[in-house]
């Protein structure tokens, strides 16, 4: 019984792309209902081989479970990176507000320092409401938008884009600040951790999004 069952557990997920604990807790509710099937069919009077075979058909193939699975993981990934997203932008500016007070930065800022701290200041709002968005899109939204594999895809596109400007602007920033000091001096390696080692992490479930929304389009 349990080599019938696991040899279909390990098919299925060798088809599933998405975050581990969840194709995990996916593929334990299919081991526990598989499980379940079995045993009624063997107190039915099957053997036990016959009764995980009957379990499993009636289960359905790979090929026709794996889709539906398939979606949940996509909008599992979306959402994850959506958070992910929206906690790394709220992060941002009371630590740099923290640090601009620290070193004594004139506000506004001159300059390029200036310039680029405005366009932070409206791109950071506007990557807020859309992160903000897709956690509702691929959250509670789901009842009313469906399950649409481009929809994660523009997830990924969106993390890829905050994470490359953001990094990008933010490490100017800290080039081109008008003070000096050792707070100011600290800006780079502030920088470093506080901003581009989260948008990394944001540009790396923008990669998962990607994967699980081609692997959602290619398994239906």
């Amino acid at each position: 019984m349990a080599a019938a069952i696991d040899g279909y557990l390990a098919d299925l997920d060798r088809a599933l792309r998405g975050p581990r604990r969840v194709k995990s807790g996916l593929l334990r509710e299919a081991r526990d209902s598989l499980v379940d099937a079995t045993e009624a069919y063997a107190d039915l009077g099957l053997p036990p081989e016959t009764a995980a075979r009957q379990a499993i058909d009636d289960f359905g193939d790979v090929s026709q479970i794996a889709p539906g699975y398939q979606a949940e993981l996509a909008l599992a990934q979306g959402r994850r990176t959506a958070l992910l997203a929206f906690g790394s932008l709220v992060a941002q500016p009371p630590i740099w507000h923290l640090v601009a007070w620290q070193a004594a930065e004139p506000d506004p800022l001159p300059g390029l320092a200036g310039v680029l701290d405005l366009l932070v200041s409206w791109l950071g709002a506007l990557a807020v409401a859309v992160a903000l968005l897709g956690v509702w899109a691929f959250g509670t939204g789901v009842r009313r938008l469906g399950v649409n594999p481009r929809r994660i895809r523009l997830a990924g596109i969106f993390a890829f884009t905050m994470a490359a400007a953001f990094s990008t602007i933010g490490l100017m920033l800290a080039l081109v600040s008008p003070v000096t000091g050792p707070v100011a001096l600290a800006r780079l390696p502030i920088a470093v951790v506080v901003l581009m080692l989260p948008m990394f992490l944001v540009a790396v479930n923008g990669a998962r999004c990607l994967a699980t929304a081609r692997a959602a389009t290619t398994s239906h």
